[in-house]
């Protein structure tokens, strides 16, 4: 048996030999592209990836270029991208920073979003169900504390009752305010009615826990309605901040058609602050928009971001949650002034907006300041290979429909 087990075996790594012979030999004919600089601080690009696919010779290969150039990701490679392309949780700027600092302490931490680290500690919180199938389910907290100058670890482990057991409970926020650890728990059934979460507080020191404060109101007010919560932290979640906001949603259920939750009957946002444990709605007079227009969010520490673009337009908005101070329109950029023809999709990212645009059919990218919506790069896709194809090939064969935002942290 074990006779056959090796042939098989063999044969399946000479296939394997084959297939990435011929892969890696028909990708040396591929076209080279790099995002190239046309305006601003090539420095500014340096986070920035676009992705899609490039079609040739009747097939079609996924690509990523940017400005240290572009890799395709084809039919064989699949296996080195898995091992060379890191999972999103690996690419986020914090996480990247603390397996840097604190490697051993990461090991078996895999949920991005319960990391909290300030000037002298790290905390991961995590939450599990205890009892399971029983009358008395229980959520069974473990939060380990670093204390980074003194290289100390410490752990805080409570439970508490649950009304029902969930299908689904997972740690979203951490924050340390005043010597209280706040952790935002987010419970899910399978009928999701209504949304659960709550705010559990713990006791630093003694980790004792204090109080749960749930968000009680919203609920559907019928059978064929469901509300839908997204929550919107900032981009570097573990960073210390006093407020998250709230997407709220309502939402018909059509169970007749395709699209299940194809009406929106309602939306708001919310924000909460920890400190002062209130949850305020934010005026419909700033987020609502035009229906024609497509529009980016992003919490920036006290600031909620609203950017509204078209294909010719790009509109910025600002709202202060501490002091409710609305900057309608702060800034505006039109793709003329950009100097493209075609404005594609947006991002808002720490303290930059990414553009993704066409001109002349040929994918690139702009970088605007978010304080002022001035432009501090300008790039466009270009081909470095030695038989470089007519821009009427790009166009026909050059598909980058996406825009990716990844910083590396260097060692």
């Amino acid at each position: 048996m074990r006779r056959y087990w090796l042939s098989i075996i063999i044969a399946v790594l000479a296939v394997s030999g084959i297939g990435s012979y011929y892969s890696f030999g028909r990708q040396n004919y591929l076209p080279q592209y790099k995002l190239e600089t046309i305006q601003g601080d090539p420095q500014e690009s340096a986070a920035v990836t676009l992705s899609g696919s490039y079609y040739g010779d009747m097939r079609s290969e996924p690509l990523e270029v940017n400005t240290a150039g572009s890799e395709y990701g084809g039919l064989n490679t699949n296996l080195r991208l898995l091992l060379t392309k890191s999972p999103w949780y690996y690419r986020q700027p914090d996480i990247q920073q603390l397996l840097i600092d604190h490697k051993s302490f990461m090991r078996g931490k895999g949920n991005m979003n319960g990391f909290y680290r300030d000037e002298e500690r790290v905390i991961y919180a995590d939450v599990s169900i205890k009892n399971k199938g029983s009358d008395t389910p229980l959520a069974a907290l473990k939060l380990t504390l670093l204390h980074e100058a003194a290289d100390k670890v410490s752990t805080l482990e409570q439970t508490y009752k649950l009304p029902k057991e969930s299908e689904y409970i997972a740690v979203e926020d951490v924050q340390l305010i005043d010597d209280k650890i706040y952790l935002l728990v987010h419970k899910f059934y399978k009928n999701n009615k209504p949304v659960n979460y709550e705010i559990v507080v713990m006791d630093l020191a003694s980790g004792k826990l204090l109080r749960n404060e749930k968000f009680e109101n919203w609920s559907s007010r019928t059978e064929d309605m469901q509300m839908q919560v997204g929550i919107i932290l900032t981009d570097k979640p573990s960073a210390p901040s006093d407020t998250i906001l709230f997407n709220v949603s309502e939402v018909k259920i059509n169970k007749n058609t395709r699209d299940v939750y194809s009406d929106k009957l309602s939306e708001k946002y919310y924000s909460y602050s920890y400190r002062t444990g209130l949850l305020t709605e934010l005026p419909d007079t700033f987020w609502q928009s035009a229906d024609d227009t497509d529009i980016t969010i992003s919490l920036q520490n006290d600031y909620f971001y609203l950017t509204e673009y078209g294909p010719d337009h790009i509109i910025l908005s600002r709202y202060n949650i501490k002091t409710k101070k609305q900057e309608r329109a702060y800034a505006s950029v039109s793709a003329e002034q950009l100097g493209v023809d075609e404005i594609k999709s947006v991002q808002i990212n720490s303290d930059r907006v990414y553009l993704l645009f066409n001109q002349a059919g040929i994918p690139g990218a702009a970088v605007l300041d978010l304080a002022n919506g001035d432009a501090v790069f300008t790039g466009r896709t270009v081909e470095i290979s030695d038989e470089q194809k007519t821009d009427e090939d790009m166009k026909e064969n050059l598909h980058l429909l996406n825009l990716e935002i990844v910083e590396n942290i260097k060692d």
